[in-house]
């Protein structure tokens, strides 16, 4: 039996806007109870009177997910109003570029703290109390095909969706030696998602100042961003990621790489999984001729 059914409870982090609002639709449409959670207070109180305004069963809960005790607050919310949790998607995260000689340490710690420790939080908080119940439960974590491969200018945000993705295959694994059977675990590497993402300021700390027209005076900075602006018109929408999600993990599939379908992108993607373990990585030099091409300093 699916944790992803009628009368089941999903927590959704970063649901104010794009794949976590995406994600809380489907989950609504496939019967469950949402909570959602965000760090942008009025984004969030706007999403939860959608979702509400759609029949839903939502509870609203704001929270930042750097903070433990605030995944701690978020879990005891959820119990409180409904009991149990049967699905956690650990989506919040940001992207931000810069070159690993630059990127400050500021910088460097909230990114570890949004996009990786927070996966962390989430199931340390939520995987005891799954297993306590006992019924059908679920992890999915919204990494990147960045947790697989690195281009430039992805100094903070490739290190982080790698341990996303490292931290969430532990738990699978860890699960199965433990013999326990009732939580299914999903991580999610897309590419380019029609969504805000090239705006991290929108839910970045003030104190962290973080500045576009600073970052883009670096041309690789600027191109990399640029570029990933340039595709989110053409990059797949939310809601369709959020069913494909949801498929996968209503099958029990472990990985979804809902970018990489195409022969080409496949073979690349295990050149680069098989050359790591190999030490005949082709992607350094592939990215060397790419950026002869891409981040060409000329103007």
């Amino acid at each position: 039996m699916s944790a992803i059914a009628e009368g089941g409870i999903a927590v959704i982090t970063g649901a104010a806007s794009g794949i976590g609002y995406a994600l809380s639709e489907e989950a609504l449409r496939r019967g469950m109870s949402v909570v959602v959670s965000d760090i942008r207070e009025e984004a969030l109180a706007a999403a939860a009177q959608k979702l509400e305004g759609q029949g839903a069963n939502v509870l609203a809960v704001l929270a930042d997910v750097t903070s433990e005790e605030n995944i701690l607050a978020l879990r005891d919310r959820a119990l409180e109003r409904f009991g149990k949790v049967n699905l956690l998607v650990n989506n919040a995260g940001a992207f931000v570029g810069g070159l690993a000689w630059e990127t400050s340490a500021a910088q460097m710690d909230w990114i570890i703290d949004l996009n990786f420790k927070s996966v962390a939080h989430g199931i340390r908080a939520f995987v005891p109390q799954m297993i306590a119940q006992g019924d059908p439960c679920h992890v999915i974590t919204i990494a990147s095909a960045a947790g697989i491969s690195v281009y430039p200018g992805y100094a903070s945000y490739s290190p982080t969706k790698h341990a996303a993705l490292a931290i969430t295959e532990a738990l699978y694994l860890d699960l199965i030696a433990e013999g326990i059977g009732n939580v299914g675990v999903t991580v999610v590497m897309p590419g380019m998602v029609r969504t805000d993402i090239m705006n991290p300021e929108k839910s970045s700390p003030t104190s962290l100042g973080l500045d576009r027209e600073a970052r883009h005076a670096n041309a690789t900075v600027r191109a990399i961003e640029s570029t990933m602006t340039s595709a989110l018109d053409g990059a797949i929408a939310p809601e369709d990621l959020a069913r494909r999600v949801f498929d996968a993990a209503d099958a029990g599939e472990l990985y979804i790489l809902p970018n990489h379908e195409g022969e080409t992108l496949t073979m690349l993607t295990q050149a680069i999984a098989n050359g790591r373990a190999t030490g005949t990585n082709p992607w350094p030099a592939i990215m060397a001729g790419m950026s002869t091409r891409m981040f060409n300093k000329a103007e």
